[in-house]
């Protein structure tokens, strides 16, 4: 089983958490924080991921009324982390299948 988010969510549902992470990021200041490495998962940096990746988890469920696994939220933390970089490779875009 592949852990890319869109594997689990569609382009709406995709877009919608890309860029309410970005937005959230951006408003705290993420990209700013000069902390060292932190071992102990226990930084400002990592009490701030887990704050947000729980907060997109109820945007997401009272945007579309159902729930996503959590390997979405992790994932799409840190692509928007990347985008906001400047530092993201450009997503192959899937195929549709189409049925004749």
């Amino acid at each position: 089983m592949s852990m890319d988010c869109r594997d689990f969510l569609d382009v709406k549902q995709y877009e919608f958490l890309m860029n309410w992470f970005m937005r959230r990021q951006q408003e705290l200041g993420l990209a700013s924080l000069d902390e060292p490495l932190s071992y102990d998962g226990d930084s400002q940096y990592d009490r701030l991921a887990a704050q947000l990746i729980a907060q997109a988890n109820v945007a997401y469920l009272e945007q579309f009324h159902q729930s996503a696994p959590a390997i979405v939220f992790t994932n799409l933390f840190h692509l928007a982390e990347l985008e906001l970089q400047g530092r993201r490779r450009p997503l192959k875009v899937k195929s549709v299948k189409t049925m004749q």
